[in-house]
């Protein structure tokens, strides 16, 4: 016997007219998990290829960086502002 027998309560002669429907579904289903496997693997490769094959890039900008000014001052260190000139 088919898969696709007795899926609905209608009767058996109204019943085979939807077996292309169902059959169909199932094929596209399969289908597009073929089709999601086989492009999540290629970009899984891909990623992976990236992440192990490219070697950063130092940035040598920061060495020179004197530390000291991030960090944070308390509101009293700060310097009053003096009064603009005429």
């Amino acid at each position: 016997m088919s898969d696709y027998s007795n899926f609905t309560s209608l009767p058996p002669e109204q019943e085979a007219q939807f077996v292309v429907y169902e059959r169909h579904q199932k094929e596209n289903l399969d289908k597009g998990f073929k089709i999601a496997a086989i492009s999540s693997l290629i970009f899984a490769v891909l990623a992976l290829g990236v992440y192990f094959g490219v070697e950063p890039k130092e940035d040598k900008k920061a060495e020179s960086m004197d530390l000291n000014q991030l960090k944070k001052k308390s509101k009293t260190d700060a310097p009053t502002p003096e009064a603009p000139a005429k």
